[in-house]
């Protein structure tokens, strides 16, 4: 009897002709590299209409993840892009600016492309780990290997040079408080565009009283009392100015706050000095617990000079234990 082959003649590949883990890695990177630009690219395309969101609500869509980024949890303006190696992270650069994503992704795909499958450059600590990622999911010895801090290498970068911003320092209070201090400019400024209409032709939203400016006499319309607030407090004023002088004050005023740097601000200036102050004591922590409040009072937190915000501990969810903040943030 002639047995039959139930793999029709297909025989298994020599170990010495079939690809090794890391190669296997390395071709699996560069397709989901790829699957990672491309997702990337449709997200940048077009934005969908209201009507169209509508229409497509309940389609029942696949959601595809990409593997390579995701956006920041604080800002949709800002993405972490991670290094993916054997389905493994292997580090995140985290809050990408949205112009830099495309650049990184980028250097991804040329780090993949120039790491040797044969040959891997082990003196490259991510080259490195991508070949200890692989091994432990292949059960293979993985190498250790020390780098010296003192000796410069250039090394391969997988992002292209391209860094992450530091969110805590760009949403910090002072940036928080610079945000609805425009809003309120914005609004007292089209409320005052409005200033010779009657009420009853006035739009709703223009029957709310305006933050930055007032009448100066109750019996006039045509002078007015410019005022500079900050996070709730009047930092400076000008009073009596004629109508057309106003306007000037508060498209300056508006442009004033804009110029301000929150990571940077520049406090030899007395205004942003005063604004700054404003801002620690209107941000101070308020709470019931003790360990929440200032140093001052008793508590754990303080205001950071570096990051302008103050920094405060936490309870623990499971142990209900406080975890005081890190210091010299």
């Amino acid at each position: 009897m002639i047995n039959k082959d139930p793999f029709g003649g297909v025989s298994s590949e020599l170990e010495s002709n079939s690809p090794s883990p890391f190669k296997i890695d390395k071709e699996e990177a560069l397709k989901q590299i790829q699957k990672s630009m491309e997702l990337w690219d449709k997200k940048k395309i077009k934005k969908k209409s209201f009507l169209q969101k509508l229409r497509e609500k309940n389609k029942s869509d696949i959601i595809v993840k990409a593997p390579h980024w995701e956006y920041s949890k604080k800002s949709r303006d800002y993405v972490n892009v991670h290094l993916l190696w054997s389905k493994t992270i292997i580090r995140t650069l985290s809050n990408v600016p949205i112009k830099q994503v495309r650049v990184a992704l980028n250097g991804l795909k040329s780090f993949y492309s120039q790491i040797s499958s044969v040959k891997p450059d082990f003196s490259n600590p991510d080259i490195l780990s991508c070949y200890n990622s692989t091994a432990l999911n292949y059960n293979l010895p993985t190498k250790n290997i020390t780098f010296k801090n003192d000796i410069e290498v250039d090394i391969l970068d997988p992002f292209a040079g391209i860094n992450g911003e530091d969110l805590d320092v760009i949403f910090n209070d002072l940036s928080k408080d610079k945000t609805k201090a425009i809003k309120e400019l914005d609004f007292s400024i089209e409320h005052f565009d409005q200033v010779d209409l009657i009420n009853v032709k006035k739009e709703k939203k223009f029957l709310k009283k305006p933050k930055n400016y007032s009448f100066s006499y109750k019996t006039s319309t045509d002078y007015f009392n410019i005022y500079l607030y900050w996070a709730g407090k009047l930092i400076k004023s000008v009073e009596k100015v004629s109508k057309q002088r106003a306007r000037v004050a508060l498209v300056s005023l508006r442009g004033f706050i804009k110029s301000i740097s929150t990571p940077n601000p520049d406090l030899k200036d007395p205004t942003i000095k005063l604004i700054y102050e404003a801002s620690i004591v209107k941000n101070k922590p308020r709470s019931k617990y003790i360990e929440l409040l200032s140093i001052e009072e008793g508590g754990h937190s303080y205001w950071s000079y570096k990051t302008h915000r103050w920094v405060t501990g936490r309870f623990d969810r499971k142990s209900k234990k406080f975890v005081p903040p890190k210091k010299d943030l």
